[in-house]
């Protein structure tokens, strides 16, 4: 996104507009829709795919916006807005027209619904994470809050994976200590009383008298 862009896009949303979020689901039946609204007057600017390479685009200064890109980090009430208005005023001085005549306010919710699935990002469209977030200056999202999110959910992703290979290798060397054990012969009455002996449990006159009767059976 170059400056001129990201500059458009941080200026502020009027208050008439600044509330405002989709009343709409993104359903099938509202995307068949905005996808008509879209390419009946969209696409000859933005794009097939919404990147701002309309085959009106080339003769266009500012050049269209790759809004399969930029409607990911955009809020509902910016997009109405600039929909709604157009950009035929400071700091857009864009080409694009006002639609607020033009097309009913379900309409410009609808082709937002379409506009946003041109970028394939579910997560930021249906769930709403990034229309929940802060916004910088008018309508771009602050991407701090977003990467937040996601860090803390990827390090507890890493924390469960470490968690259940330490439980492995716990396990492992259990069942290898178990079977070690297992493997071992039983102790003979010599081992035993050796190991009394070497404990302290008996002193030398004792282990010595032991072993004698031991080896008398």
């Amino acid at each position: 996104m170059d400056s001129g862009m990201m500059q458009r896009h941080m200026a502020p949303i009027p208050a008439e507009y600044a509330d405002l979020t989709n009343p709409l689901a993104a359903d099938a039946e509202s995307l068949a829709r905005g996808k008509e609204i879209y390419q009946t007057n969209c696409l000859a600017c933005h794009g097939e795919q919404g990147l701002g390479d309309g085959p009106a685009a080339a003769n266009l200064n500012p050049a269209p916006a790759s809004i399969a890109h930029t409607a990911q980090m955009l809020s509902d009430a910016y997009l109405f807005y600039r929909i709604s208005e157009g950009g035929g005023f400071a700091p857009f001085n864009s080409a694009m027209p006002a639609w607020k005549d033009k097309l009913s306010e379900d309409e410009r919710w609808e082709v937002i619904n379409y506009v946003r699935s041109l970028g394939g990002n579910g997560m930021m469209n249906d769930g709403g994470m990034m229309e929940g977030g802060e916004m910088m200056g008018g309508g771009m999202m602050m991407g701090g809050g977003v990467m937040a999110y996601r860090l803390g959910w990827m390090l507890l992703g890493w924390v469960l994976v470490l968690a259940v290979l330490a439980a492995v290798v716990v396990g492992l060397v259990w069942a290898g200590r178990r079977a070690g054990g297992a493997s071992r012969p039983p102790e003979t009455p010599l081992d035993i009383l050796k190991r009394r002996y070497a404990q302290g449990e008996i002193s030398a006159e004792q282990f010595e008298a032991m072993k004698r009767r031991l080896s008398e059976k």
